[in-house]
């Protein structure tokens, strides 16, 4: 429905390459939805190797499978878990906190809000990919 209902932004010290960080960004959000009880999740990632690794049932013989391995793992504590693809353009207010989160040099949480500099991101995220 376009709304952003909880976001985090953490700092992780010496991550090998973007597929780690990404791979990272899904085990932080899937516990960050844990921690606050959630049932049911959708997690927008940004990176459609990484969503594709974790939602693939093959054996991952990839650098990051240990990552994806657990992010399946936390996926099951869930009644429901979808991952979804949102690419660069469709994925502005990540982003925008997560360079919010690196100037700030420190971890950030939102619940049922996303910061100031984001709001406007998401309105135009969800149309980018859910288009009226």
């Amino acid at each position: 429905m376009g709304q952003t209902l909880v976001a985090c932004s953490r700092l992780t010290s010496w991550v090998p390459s973007a597929f780690a960080a990404e791979a990272l960004a899904v085990i932080h959000g899937l516990r960050f939805a844990l921690d606050l009880d959630f049932q049911s999740v959708i997690l927008d990632g940004g990176s459609r190797s990484v969503i594709q690794k974790i939602v693939d049932n093959g054996k991952d013989l990839s650098e990051i499978s240990t990552l994806t391995w657990e992010a399946k793992e936390l996926a099951k504590s869930f009644r429901f878990c979808r991952f979804h693809f949102v690419d660069r353009s469709g994925n502005k207010a990540a982003h925008a906190m997560t360079r919010d989160g690196l100037r700030r040099d420190e971890d950030r949480f939102w619940v049922e809000e996303v910061p100031d500099l984001a709001t406007v991101t998401v309105d135009d995220d969800y149309r980018s990919v859910d288009p009226p």
